[in-house]
């Protein structure tokens, strides 16, 4: 008897415990999102990669779009991948971006880097960006040689580069998650680097 009641005992500390662990590492993670948006966008200021690889979508003839062919002008690149739901629900600010500063030379260029078996399929990206409605220049980042070369981390993340074609800001994680507001504030940064000289 004594052997079942201590045995219950443990059973119930044990359970405790991981309950306890398990409630304080969520509201850590929650905060942590949260702060993280509070800081954003990021303040960076090194030469762009390069792009590599291909194909393209969204390009005359499925050309590509090399950084440096973007020197004088501002350029967004965002990072993603069709099956991410935080990605999906940037579209459609990089879409009012795209469309808002077109007649300033300015470009967004998605970078679709896959995660999941379904992703890796280029024919399912293109239908995705049909269906998606993107019209903006994609590139198929079908070995995450862009990603490694960038040091990404996360989807999505969205980077402003500037005239020169140094990448100037980053911002991670959704544009508007918790309010942030984010696609207003890339938009302030991407008209103060419209004014910067080349």
């Amino acid at each position: 008897m004594k052997t079942k009641i201590f045995s219950t005992l443990s059973f119930a500390l044990a359970l405790s415990s991981t309950t306890l662990l398990l409630v304080l590492s969520l509201g850590l993670l929650g905060r942590a999102a949260y702060s993280k948006t509070e800081e954003q966008p990021i303040a960076v200021d090194m030469a762009a990669p390069e792009l590599v690889g291909g194909p393209w979508l969204n390009t005359p003839g499925g050309k590509p779009i090399p950084i440096s062919s973007r020197l004088g002008k501002v350029t967004v690149v965002e990072f993603w991948t069709f099956a991410c739901i935080n990605c999906r629900h940037n579209l459609p600010a990089y879409e009012r971006l795209y469309k808002r500063f077109a007649d300033r030379e300015v470009t967004v260029i998605g970078i679709h880097t896959p995660e999941t078996e379904i992703e890796h399929n280029p024919n399912n990206v293109s239908r995705r960006v049909k269906e998606l409605g993107i019209e903006y220049p994609i590139l198929l980042d079908q070995q995450a040689t862009n990603w490694a070369r960038w040091e990404q981390q996360y989807w999505p993340t969205i980077y402003l580069i500037d005239k020169r074609g140094r990448l100037r800001f980053r911002w991670e994680g959704e544009l508007n998650y918790r309010n942030a507001g984010g696609e207003e504030k890339l938009a302030r940064k991407i008209e103060e680097l419209l004014q910067e000289s080349n």
